[in-house]
């Protein structure tokens, strides 16, 4: 894949239309001629991302700067077929064809200076040697969302159980109360005889008024939650996002033509499911009726009974009554507890599946710490000794830290302090199941707080903003080191040039992928430049291009660069003033006269060709 073209409309580069070489173009020009702005604008329509999230905003600010209300489009080819990527201030998001190439890595020069020194940029440099392919088969996306989901449900179920265990407190009471009741209505004296078998048929007829209290409140409650669950499903499907028409400009036949069908199969399917669930509770809503209805019927029954037996014996009632409340009351509780059982049973599942899931996420991080490790080994053999990278496993705390902070805020307890001390002695998913099962002494134990402390904490991370720690990533961290002397220096240690010495190499080690470079030779010595910088250019494979804008004559001119772009501006616009491959006349004298090292850097040229003219490939 390469960059075949560059058209922009509108903006302080109007009219710019430019082709770019298959290997090397090189964008030259004084200060204030748009050399970085069409780094800047590739960056932008193109997507590629930068190297910090404050050179993203940097970059984009830059580019619709001096796009304005213009259009910036980039002609790509893979030499089989060809994709122009449009894009103007007003679209939002990525590319619609992003998905079609793999995006060049662009570094501005405050890129260069300053990626060695934040984590993830290192990370981010080190990843960049990763396939999308292999990426996407590590699965670690599909498996976070999988462990979300079980997550949530397994947060659900719990607070079904707590609030099932608080209901059922009573229990033990309640059957206290009732065998109390029991034996006071059995002590009453002298029962007439007209009465006893208006109580011996309530006595009958309560576990059936208890029974149809069960079912009332059972077929109720599941009937309001599919009622509930079917609203949410008429909703997403009523949102269902279509599959667009196909665009008359993409110049081949509708190629979604099968799967629109499928899709309109999938959400006829869907809407038929919908059907059938609304019948269910159609169902349902008669049975909720009818059970209410039958309650009614049977409470009145016993109600008429009790009344009865009040006229025939005061008091006695009342305690029929209460008996008759009693029982209803803990056979619903009893009902309960055998839905905790099963809830708990279904958690039961839910963890294991969970834990599996867990272990694969594991394995899939793992994995990719051994490639990170592969990559460092292969840039050493490359690039060393003076460059030294090396993968320091799970060293990056900062994600999880903040995590726990933002779950623990609120909850009265020091978070930050807190939240430091529970990552240096557990992962975010140990943390996170000590957590959810309510593992006090544990917690405690190993955070030396106090049980009570352990409980607030604990009930803290139950809550549904704590569960992402059960995918929160203690991410590596990535090393750079530059022999100095007899002895590596870290990159914190190095100095702005030195930096630059670290990174370049590391990026120019990408063989295959686009490359641009907007003046990485500032702050270098003309030594690092010819020795490295365009060494490693020269280095790359004929199907990698590069395109640098710079100011040292040596990176054209020893790059043997197959286009020069010569930008110039008016005072209102920028333009190209002249293009052509290095021997062009004006080129040539664009070179000489306006680049550092110019004239120096054609015969440095000169006398390498003397020497090696036999053995130079041609490009």
């Amino acid at each position: 894949m390469r960059i075949e073209g560059l058209r922009i409309e509108g903006g302080v580069l109007d009219g710019f239309r430019q082709s770019f070489d298959p290997q090397l173009t090189v964008l030259i020009g004084g200060r204030g001629t748009g050399k970085s702005s069409v780094i800047e604008l590739i960056r932008f329509c193109l997507g590629a991302a930068s190297s910090t999230d404050t050179g993203e905003q940097q970059s984009t600010e830059h580019a619709l700067g001096v796009l304005g209300d213009g259009r910036v489009t980039v002609t790509l080819s893979d030499g089989q077929q060809r994709i122009d990527v449009s894009r103007t201030a007003q679209d939002d998001g990525e590319p619609d064809a992003i998905s079609w190439f793999h995006t060049p890595f662009v570094f501005s020069q405050a890129e260069i200076e300053t990626i060695g020194l934040h984590a993830q940029s290192r990370l981010r440099l080190i990843d960049d040697f990763i396939s999308p392919e292999l990426r996407r088969k590590s699965g670690e996306a599909s498996l976070s969302s999988r462990i979300r989901s079980v997550t949530a449900e397994i947060r659900t179920i719990l607070s079904e159980i707590d609030d099932i265990a608080e209901k059922t407190t009573e229990l033990p009471k309640l059957q206290e109360q009732l065998d109390a009741t029991k034996a006071q209505s059995v002590a009453l004296i002298s029962v007439p005889k007209e009465i006893e078998t208006q109580r011996t048929a309530l006595a009958e007829l309560t576990p059936s008024v208890a029974a149809a209290k069960v079912r009332s409140e059972m077929i109720a409650r599941i009937t309001d939650r599919l009622v509930e669950w079917a609203e949410k499903i008429s909703n997403l499907i009523e949102r269902k996002p279509e599959i667009e028409a196909w665009p008359i400009q993409a110049g081949t036949p509708d190629e979604l033509l099968e799967l629109r069908k499928k899709e309109k199969q999938a959400v006829s399917r869907l809407r038929t499911g919908l059907e059938e669930l609304r019948d269910i509770i159609s169902e349902l809503e008669r049975k909720k009726t009818f059970s209410s209805t039958q309650r009614a019927g049977l409470d009145n029954r016993a109600r008429e009974i009790r009344q009865k037996i009040e006229e025939k014996q005061k008091g006695a009632s009342a305690l029929d009554k209460r008996i008759g409340d009693l029982t209803q009351q803990i056979t619903v509780l009893r009902s309960l507890v055998d839905l905790r059982r099963e809830r708990e049973s279904r958690l039961k599942h839910l963890n294991q599946s969970r834990s599996k899931l867990l272990a694969e996420m594991s394995q899939a991080r793992q994995a990719r710490t051994r490639q990170r490790e592969e990559i460092a080994a292969r840039l050493n053999r490359e690039l060393g000794p003076l460059i030294r990278v090396t993968v320091k496993p799970y060293s990056q705390y900062l994600e999880y830290s903040s995590a726990l902070s933002a779950a623990l805020r609120g909850s009265g307890l020091r978070y930050n302090e807190l939240a430091e001390r529970i990552a240096r002695v557990f992962t975010p998913q140990e943390i996170a199941s000590l957590a959810e099962s309510r593992d006090i002494a544990t917690v405690a134990s190993v955070v030396e707080i106090s049980e009570d402390r352990a409980l607030r904490l604990c009930d803290a991370l139950r809550a549904d903003t704590a569960s992402a720690l059960f995918t929160t990533t203690v991410e590596d961290d990535i090393q750079i080191e530059l022999m100095d002397g007899p002895d590596y220096k870290g990159i914190d240690f190095l100095s702005m040039g030195q930096r630059c010495t670290a990174i370049l190499p590391i990026i120019l080690s990408h063989a295959e992928r686009i490359i641009i470079l907007d003046q990485p030779e500032d702050h270098l010595d003309n030594a690092f430049v010819v020795g490295t910088l365009v060494k490693a250019v020269l280095g790359r494979s004929e199907g990698a291009q590069t395109i640098i804008a710079t100011h040292n004559a040596n990176v054209p001119v020893l790059g043997d660069a197959g286009k020069v772009i010569h930008l110039d501006s008016d005072g209102t616009r920028c333009f190209a003033r002249s293009v052509g491959s290095i021997d062009t006349p004006p080129i040539v004298e664009a070179i000489t006269t306006i680049m550092e090292g110019g004239r120096d850097a054609f015969q440095r040229r000169a006398n390498f060709y003397a020497k090696n003219l036999p053995n130079v490939p041609k490009r």
